[in-house]
């Protein structure tokens, strides 16, 4: 025992680097693992029960509009459309009239999907017209439950919608067509009392995918239940027919008072999160049924995934700190080994591992700590630390800042000081083309350069305050002399030196004199703010802080008029226009503040923006062109000059992109009006009027693509495959010309000689003849 006790100190190191990896691994992996999955399990739970919460808001709000806006829709066609009016009111219906009547119907049913059909009730005339047959009599109707319905004296008790399950018998139809309906019915009264009606049925179907859209994959289900207990909509589930299911979930809601809320319930062996809103406006109850065993699947996985991946963190964890003590421990044992004879007699006893090290480096240690502060002393450093605390503010002022300037020779009390600054131009351009090695070798030179020019006149400090820009801090001493123009003198110099040597370019600006140590940080904001006025005066300008402040500005006064022509320039793609007004508004926001020109600028991106997402849908490629991603470009430019021509370039990408979209709707417009000329060439009515109906649009537009994209007029495409029709049948076939020419196309057979000879350069009769010779000679 004693042996391994002894051991246990000697190895004293070795022991507590192997306990410390495992207490440290196990503590650190089995703690985070349980705040990860505490944290994780809880927002997974809460985003689960908000997320159903949301979902009920939103299927009722859906609902809402979608049924209101549908009842305001058809009340308006039903007191004011003059179609429905006379389907209502009518007498003596002609064959067109039923037609139009029914055609009016089909299209006022477009208008919504929701909308499964509609059904007028004429009852002076025995009619029923429809937007799915033309007409019945009121007694041959096919939605016989409607019809009866509507005699019903108690019907408009039932509400404003009534849900009902509608049996349609088709004439002619072996089986009937059961549909799921909410009907809405608008009555006009008669003089003698009986009522005409308009009924608009909705698809329950419908309304079901709409409000649930985007409600995952059927983890959510939704009921609407009137203030009576009757279901308005249910899913098609099975589960959701069995009347009593859904009135153990109903009763609580519709005994409630409140107006919305959830609860949990059992339903089909499975936990149900229930929640509802209740809309006093419509007199329903809107019910979300989510699956919370399923919603929860999420959390289940999480919390298995986090346990295994502890375990398996558990073991790398101790192999690793196998490794890793050994990589440690041995190094230190040899070392252990080398110093041990030199460290302690054999007649004392041994000392462990930390005692002996600690030990055998203190030595090393008193001098690594006397090099650190000579380090931390060093003159060097301590005035570069000085510099930037005074240009940022942060050294106390007066005597200490005083004090600190002078022990590092960076002047006395009586000096003044000017700061300037360098900024590289085209910076961005140059960090793309060169790593960061060489761009700092680039910024040592321009300071290798400035120091050489001015340290002939004046004492300069340089400071890297930016990744693009220099501070130069220039002692003037205590006199009143004319000190900017020198300066100007000395930057102008070392922009030329920087051009010269470099082949590259600076803007400098300078900030105003500092009286005092403590107006050091007011110099360097006033040469910022001076520097920014490059977008102004281009790269590689010499910008001063008092010129700036003195110069003239104009008040702000955004020119929305310029930015309005701008806009219907680039809608009408007229890029010169767009040019010459672009150069006017440049014009009209230079004198502006450096804030108001980088506004007026942002604010015309923006619109230019919208405007081209009006114009045309963007492409995947096209992803750059949002707001966020151009307003970035936009600030990565130097001067006025650049963002006018990259604001062109974009706003000819964005024509380039309405005239690429319209020339491929163009190209299918062609084409399938040439296919329908193919196809239907012998239609003797076939006609430019007709095409353009087919496709929507006026005749103009059908001669002039078809002819700019085939080269052919729509004449032309006719007589090729009339002619070519009319040669074929001529020579294999013995029918009349006159015939032919009925075949394919022709009423007039006159018009047909005239135009076959025309275009084939002989009568048919002739071409007949000479082929038929030519196919006897062949012989």
């Amino acid at each position: 025992m004693k042996t391994i006790l002894a051991f246990i100190r000697k190895k004293n190191m070795l022991f507590k680097l192997i306990l410390s990896y495992v207490l440290v691994g196990f503590l650190f992996i089995t703690g985070f693992s349980y705040v990860i999955l505490y944290k994780v399990s809880n927002d997974l739970t809460q985003e689960v029960n908000e997320t159903s919460s949301r979902m009920i808001e939103q299927s009722y709000n859906t609902a809402d509009i979608l049924l209101s806006s549908t009842y305001n829709y058809y009340s308006q066609l039903f007191l004011k459309n003059e179609w429905i009016i006379s389907a209502m009111n009518g007498e003596g219906f002609t064959l067109g009239e039923m037609y139009d009547i029914n055609s009016r119907l089909n299209d006022f049913i477009q208008e919504n999907p929701l909308v499964s059909s509609i059904y007028v009730y004429n009852y002076n005339s025995n009619l029923v017209f429809s937007s799915v047959q033309m007409f019945n009599s009121i007694d041959n109707f096919f939605d016989k439950g409607m019809t009866a319905l509507l005699v019903q004296k108690e019907i408009y008790e039932q509400g404003i919608f009534i849900p009902r399950k509608a049996v349609l018998t088709y004439p002619n139809s072996s089986a009937d067509v059961n549909q799921n309906l909410i009907s809405i019915i608008y009555s006009y009264a008669m003089p003698d009392g009986s009522r005409n009606n308009m009924v608009v049925n909705l698809n329950q179907n419908v309304l079901q995918e709409l409000v649930m859209k985007g409600s995952g994959n059927g983890t959510y289900k939704m009921m609407i239940v009137n203030d009576q207990g009757l279901v308005i909509s249910r899913p098609e589930d099975k589960d959701f027919q069995e009347n009593d299911m859904v009135k153990e979930i109903t009763k609580p809601i519709l005994e409630s008072n409140e107006k919305r809320g959830s609860f949990f319930a059992e339903f089909n062996n499975k936990t149900q999160r229930v929640s509802f809103v209740k809309s006093g406006r419509l007199g329903w109850n809107f019910i979300i049924l989510a699956d919370y065993d399923k919603l929860l699947g999420k959390v289940d996985a999480l919390q298995s995934f986090i346990f295994r991946m502890t375990l398996i963190c558990l073991a790398i964890m101790a192999i690793t700190s196998a490794f890793f003590t050994k990589m440690i421990y041995v190094p230190i044992y040899h070392l252990i080994k080398r110093t041990l004879a030199t460290t302690e007699a054999k007649d004392k006893p041994l000392l462990n591992e930390y005692d002996l090290l600690n030990k055998s480096f203190s030595l090393l240690e008193n001098k690594v700590n006397t090099l650190q502060s000579d380090i931390n002393q060093s003159v060097s450093v301590r005035k570069q630390s000085i510099l930037r605390s005074i240009l940022l503010g942060k050294t106390g002022k007066g005597i200490d800042a005083q004090q600190a300037m002078k022990k590092f020779g960076l002047g006395v009390e009586s000096d003044q000081y000017v700061v300037c600054v360098l900024k590289i131009d085209s910076f961005h351009e140059m960090s793309d083309k060169y790593d960061m090695v060489d761009i700092s070798l680039l910024k040592y030179a321009v300071e290798n350069i400035s120091r050489e020019i001015a340290s002939s006149r004046y004492k300069l400090e340089v400071l890297e305050d930016g990744h693009d820009s220099l501070d130069l801090i220039f002692t003037i001493g205590s006199g009143e002399g004319v000190h900017e123009l020198k300066i100007k003198d000395i930057l102008a110099e070392i922009q030329m030196n920087v051009d010269k040597f470099l082949k590259m370019t600076v803007a400098a600006s300078i900030g105003p004199v500092a009286k005092k140590i403590e107006d050091l940080k007011l110099s360097r904001l006033g040469a910022y703010q001076a520097i920014h006025y490059r977008l102004v005066y281009g790269t590689n300008s010499l910008i001063s802080y008092e010129d700036i402040i003195s110069a003239e500005t104009k008040e702000y006064q955004y020119p929305v008029a310029l930015e309005n022509q701008m806009m219907n320039s680039l809608k009408s793609g007229d890029l010169e226009q767009l040019r010459d007004l672009t150069a006017e508004f440049i014009a009209s926001i230079h004198p502006f503040k450096y804030d108001e020109i980088i506004l007026s600028l942002v604010q015309l991106l923006v619109m230019t923006i919208r405007t081209a997402k009006s114009m045309s849908s963007f492409d995947r490629e096209d992803a750059d062109l949002e707001i966020h991603t151009c307003q970035q470009q936009l600030l990565r430019l130097d001067t006025l000059d650049q963002i006018e021509a990259w604001y062109l370039s974009l706003c000819e990408r964005i024509v380039a992109i309405r005239d690429r979209e319209s020339r491929s709707k163009n190209n299918k417009a062609v084409e399938k009006m040439v296919e329908y000329i193919r196809d239907h060439y012998t239609d003797p009515n076939l006609s430019v009027d007709m095409l353009s109906q087919m496709i929507g649009m006026s005749a103009s537009y059908v001669r002039k693509h078809i002819k700019e994209e085939t080269g052919k007029s729509v004449a032309e495409h006719l007589a090729e495959h009339r002619f070519r029709k009319a040669r074929e049948l001529l020579i294999h076939t013995d029918h009349p010309a006159r015939k032919i020419g009925e075949m394919v196309g022709f009423e007039n057979t006159n018009y047909f000689y005239v135009l076959f000879k025309k275009h084939v350069g002989m009568t048919p009769d002739h071409y007949r003849r000479e082929n038929k010779l030519e196919n006897l000679k062949s012989y």
